[in-house]
């Protein structure tokens, strides 16, 4: 995710790009992957959706499973949660027209077509557990269905609605990573993006008014229109979440990127042309620089969202009260440098935020070093990153006392911009420290080593500085030590 107009970016020259590998087939590397199919029924008036999901869900670890954990996230918008989605200072900008909740409610819970108790654990009930009835070995498929409606509240945020769109995103029940022998239960946090999901593939259909647009995860395969309205089918292999923004205001336009559509969803939109180059030069860039996006689409999608933008598999939401054009098109830069770290080389945004975090933003800094046009250099994003960061911490400490910057997990950050300049700002600086030691050519070739050996897998720590050190030849384990625990001193 991007927060909104932290700093200004980076720099302007032009390079010749080597040459792209050849794109990934999605269909035979997700044969062995977890299948999710959904027939959504959205009331665009009520704001409300009827929903029927099947999961044949694949035991793809080495454990003996009895269990399937699942997050829940809309639990966390309902009243009476008491952890809140929104920091306070975001709240009036969340909820425009006042406090509005959400409701979840399952009718049917089932493990091969027969109903099973179901309980709900960890904070907020976010998490849903389903006990199997039988063992369920390593490498062996189990099918679950889960009936469910849910209202989303008048919220412009993730998963909720405002003036303009119809946001849905992290709404449906989505398993756990199950890693060193438990399943990932880490709950919603107001701060960052606090997710962490296995790659999956994806069959949805949904039967919405036909005034509206959708754009969604996935290719789209069908759309028929009938008296009851419209349906959309998607089909998308390989992606590690699901997400639909709807609109009757929507206008779309279209370009390619290599072998990719990008299709821009705006509305009141006079820049609509250069927004849809941003998101086709950074497709572009990325493929040449990281290595090539497999998938067919790729969405930008214009929406009610409080903060700067937010990625999610082939689709990126941009907020509409981002109202500067540099601005905009720089948010869109980041959230599309997303779709390799996060999207691509997956991670645990939750404990490890700046490992996707502090990558994308600094690979739009990469994204102006090879694209001329764009008003941002580089000795301009880095002395105000390093001004803004050290007046940062000289306002923290004179007011709140010494602060502590190391790059932790999302939940140990008290405030948002802590947890904003830590990740970002530092994570920036982190970045053009490693640059400026190992050079150009070695920093683009390790981050081409990360995604060839880490691409569709959930990387770690040790993955990155791996990827670095295997490359440059560098020892960096002390490097990355030093500024991930807070002990290095900007000045």
């Amino acid at each position: 995710m991007k927060k909104f107009a932290i700093f200004l970016l980076v720099f302007i020259s032009c390079f010749t790009l080597s040459s792209c590998k050849k794109k990934d087939n999605l269909e035979e590397l997700s044969a062995n992957l977890s299948t999710y199919s959904m027939q959504i029924e959205l009331n665009t008036q009520e704001k409300r959706a009827e929903v029927k999901q099947t999961l044949n869900y694949i035991n793809n670890s080495d454990a003996i499973l009895r269990v399937l954990k699942f997050h829940v996230y809309p639990q966390f918008f309902k009243e009476g949660a008491v952890d809140k989605v929104v920091g306070p200072t975001k709240m009036n900008d969340a909820y425009p027209n006042g406090m509005s909740y959400a409701s979840f409610d399952f009718s049917a819970v089932m493990v091969n077509n027969e109903s099973v108790d179901i309980v709900f654990s960890g904070e907020n009930n976010g998490i849903l557990e389903v006990e199997l009835p039988y063992s369920l070995m390593p490498n062996k498929s189990i099918n679950l269905q889960f009936n469910y409606s849910l209202t989303l509240p008048n919220a412009e945020h993730r998963f909720g609605y405002g003036e303009n769109t119809i946001n849905m995103a992290n709404f449906y029940p989505i398993a756990c990573v199950y890693e060193n022998g438990q399943f990932n239960t880490e709950p919603y946090n107001a701060n960052g993006d606090p997710f962490y999901s296995d790659m999956a593939n994806y069959n949805v259909n949904l039967n919405i008014n036909k005034n509206y647009v959708v754009a969604a995860t996935g290719e789209l395969v069908a759309k028929t229109e009938d008296a009851e309205g419209m349906r959309y089918e998607y089909k998308a292999n390989m992606v590690r979440d699901f997400a639909i923004v709807a609109s009757n205001k929507f206008e779309v336009i279209s370009a390619q990127a290599g072998d990719t559509t990008v299709n821009y969803f705006y509305f009141n939109d006079d820049n609509k042309d250069a927004n849809l180059k941003a998101g086709v030069d950074a497709i572009n860039t990325f493929n040449k620089l990281f290595g090539t996006y497999p998938y067919k689409t790729f969405n930008i999608v214009k929406t009610d969202f409080i903060y700067g933008g937010m990625e999610y598999p082939n689709l990126i939401m941009i907020s509409a009260d981002i109202l500067d054009a540099d601005d905009y098109k720089n948010v869109i830069v980041h959230e599309t440098a997303h779709q390799w770290w996060y999207g691509m080389v997956g991670n645990n945004e939750y404990s490890l935020p700046w490992l996707d975090e502090a990558l994308t933003e600094y690979s739009s800094m990469l994204f102006y070093d090879y694209n001329e046009g764009y008003n941002f250099t580089h000795g301009q994003m880095i002395a105000a990153s390093k001004e803004n960061y050290t007046l940062f911490i000289s306002v923290y400490n004179d007011v709140l006392g010494e602060i502590d910057t190391s790059m932790r997990a999302v939940n140990e950050y008290s405030t948002e911009p802590e947890y904003t300049y830590c990740i970002y700002v530092k994570g920036v600086l982190m970045y053009e420290s490693l640059y400026q030691i190992i050079g150009e050519k070695n920093f683009v070739n390790s981050l081409k080593f990360y995604f060839d050996n880490f691409k569709y897998k959930n990387a770690t720590k040790e993955n990155l500085i791996y990827a670095f050190e295997t490359t440059s030849k560098t020892e960096l384990k002390n490097f990355f030590d030093s500024w991930l625990n807070g002990k290095v001193v900007i000045k």
